[in-house]
C-alpha cells in the first residue's frame, strides 16, 4: 500500500465552510470552526485499496420469494436453484362451501415468476413432499434428502417460461416486466385428504403450527432443463372444487370455488443454490474481482488503516467518497445484469446485519445511490430503485467518513476489511418527502459484476482538517 498524493488545499478562517461536500453531520464543523480566528487548514490525500474476491458458502435468506431453475454462464458459471416451503393456513380454517358430492376436482401448485435468461428453454418441474419439519435457518445450503421424500413423486410438468400466463406487470430495476404463472397438476387424492381432514379432524387446522405437523410442505425442483431462471414472487397450493347453491325458486345453481395456501412471511421458505464452475471468479487476478449472486460471492475491500493514520495522524476526516465501476455486460445471449445496489459493510458484521434485519445507517453500513441522488433523492420509493449510474456503470457511496474515523479510532492497527454485498432495498418517504430505507435482504435474483480494480478506481480520497490557535 503506497500513499499516492497529498494536497494542502486551502487556508480558511472562522465563518467559511469547510467544504460543501462534508456529511450532514456538523459535529465536525462545529468543532472546527471554535474558538474565534482559529486557522483551519484542509489536506485530500488519495489511498489505495486492495480488492479481491471470496465466498461465502450460504446466504440468509428470509424471505417468500424463490429462484428456480439452471443457468450458465460462460463467465460466472453454473447456478441451480430451488426451494422449500411450508403455506399459510389461518386458524380454525375450514372450506367455504362444502364440495358437491364432497369431493373436490383438482389441487396444483402455482408460481407466478419473472425470468432471467432463455424463456423458451424447456424445464421439467417437479414437486416432492416435506416429511419432517422445516429448520428456521433460513441459509441457503440447505440439503433436501434431509427434509424431504424423494421417491414420492406429486407432481411433474414440462413447460418453458415464455408458455406461463400472463397475469400481471411490475416494475423491476426501472423497468416494466410481465409476471406469469405456472400451473403444476397434484395428486387430486391429496386435495382429497386435505378437504376430509377440514372434517373429521379440524384440529389439524386449529393452528399454524398444527397445519404444518398435518401438510410440512413441499419442495420445487427441477428434474432438467437448463439456460433459465425463475424468478419467483408468489408461490401456493390451490384446490378447486364445485358446490351446489340453492335456490328459492328450486332451480339450484353450479357455484365454483378456490382454496388457496400461499407462502407468506409467518411460515418457513428455504431457498437452495448451487453454484460451480467459478474457478475463474475466486482466481486471483490483477484487473477484475466479481460478484456473482445468488452464490456468495462478493468483492472484499481492504483499506490500509496503519497507513491512513500515519499520514493523516489526528486530523479530522470530512469526507472519504468512494465508487466502484463495473465492466459492461459480457458480449453473448442472456449476459447476466448488474444486480440494482451494492451494501458497503465491514465483514465481521455480514452475518449479523441480515440475522437482526438491519439497515444501512451511513455510519457502519452504505448502501449504493446512483450519482443524482448524492445530492438529490431516488426517484420512486419502490425496490425498483437502482443503485447504481447505468450511463457510466458506477455505484456511489455517500461519505463514508464516520466509518473510517471510528475504525481508525478503535482498531488503527487493523485493516478495515468491507464487503461489497447485492442486496434489494425497499423504501419509503417521511413527511419531507426524504427516502430513507425499510428493509435490506441479500439479492436472490441471478445477476453477475465484474469490477474494475486498477489503479484509477481502487482508491479513496479522504479529506481531513486541523485547526491551530492563533
Amino acid at each position: 500500500m503506497i500513499k499516492i498524493k497529498q494536497h494542502l488545499i486551502a487556508v480558511l478562517y472562522l465563518g467559511i465552510s469547510i467544504l460543501s461536500g462534508c456529511d450532514d453531520n456538523t459535529s465536525f464543523v462545529g468543532d472546527i470552526l471554535t474558538p474565534d480566528r482559529d486557522i483551519i487548514t484542509a489536506y485530500s490525500d488519495t489511498f489505495r485499496i486492495a480488492a479481491s474476491t471470496v465466498q461465502r458458502d450460504s446466504l440468509f435468506a428470509k424471505t417468500t420469494a424463490g429462484l428456480l431453475g439452471e443457468y450458465y454462464d460462460p463467465l460466472y458459471g453454473r447456478l441451480k436453484a430451488d426451494f422449500l416451503c411450508q403455506f399459510y393456513c389461518e386458524d380454525n380454517y375450514q372450506f367455504q362451501e362444502t364440495p358437491y358430492e364432497n369431493k373436490i376436482d383438482s389441487i396444483y401448485m402455482v408460481f407466478d415468476y419473472f425470468v432471467t435468461g432463455d424463456p423458451n428453454s424447456p424445464f421439467q418441474f417437479q414437486i416432492f413432499p416435506v416429511i419432517k419439519p422445516l429448520d428456521k435457518a433460513f441459509y441457503t445450503n440447505v440439503n433436501p434428502e434431509d427434509y424431504c421424500d424423494l421417491n414420492n413423486l406429486w407432481g411433474s410438468q414440462v413447460s418453458t417460461a415464455a408458455a406461463g400466463t400472463i397475469i400481471d406487470s411490475a416494475q423491476v430495476a426501472g423497468e416494466y416486466l410481465y409476471i406469469r404463472r405456472i400451473e403444476i397438476t397434484m395428486p387430486q387424492e391429496l386435495g382429497q385428504m386435505i378437504y376430509e381432514e377440514t372434517i373429521k379432524n379440524p384440529a389439524s387446522f386449529k393452528t399454524q403450527q398444527a397445519f404444518n405437523e398435518f401438510f410440512p410442505g413441499i419442495y420445487l425442483t427441477t428434474g432438467y432443463g437448463s439456460g433459465c431462471m425463475f424468478d419467483i414472487q408468489r408461490s401456493g397450493i390451490f384446490i378447486d372444487y364445485k358446490s351446489v347453491k340453492e335456490s328459492d325458486t328450486g332451480e339450484d345453481s353450479i357455484i365454483y370455488r378456490s382454496e388457496r395456501f400461499i407462502t407468506t412471511k409467518e411460515v418457513i421458505q428455504l431457498n437452495r443454490f448451487e453454484s460451480s464452475d467459478t474457478e475463474q471468479l475466486l482466481a486471483d487476478n490483477e484487473n477484475y474481482t466479481y460478484i456473482k449472486t445468488p452464490a456468495g460471492i462478493y468483492t472484499r475491500l481492504v483499506f490500509p488503516s496503519q497507513e491512513i493514520k500515519s499520514i493523516i495522524e489526528d486530523r479530522i476526516i470530512n469526507n472519504a467518497m468512494f465508487s466502484i465501476k463495473n465492466m459492461p455486460n459480457e458480449n453473448w445471449p442472456y449476459a447476466l445484469e448488474p444486480p440494482p445496489h451494492l451494501l458497503l459493510l465491514p465483514e465481521d458484521s455480514l452475518t449479523s446485519f441480515f440475522h437482526n434485519r438491519s439497515v444501512d445507517n451511513n455510519i457502519t453500513s452504505y448502501i449504493s445511490v446512483t450519482w443524482n441522488s448524492v445530492l438529490e433523492q431516488p426517484e420512486t420509493p419502490a425496490t425498483t430503485n437502482k443503485g447504481y449510474s447505468p450511463s457510466n456503470r458506477t455505484y456511489y457511496f455517500s461519505n463514508i467518513s464516520a466509518l473510517l474515523s471510528y475504525h481508525l479510532s478503535a482498531s488503527p492497527d487493523e485493516d478495515l476489511r468491507l464487503l461489497l454485498v447485492p442486496v434489494t432495498r425497499r423504501t419509503n418517504t417521511n413527511s419531507n418527502g426524504d427516502y430513507y430505507t425499510t428493509e435490506i435482504s441479500n439479492y436472490l435474483a441471478a445477476s453477475g459484476l465484474k469490477i474494475r480494480k486498477d489503479n484509477d478506481m481502487m482508491t479513496v480520497s479522504i479529506v481531513t482538517s486541523k485547526y491551530n490557535n492563533k
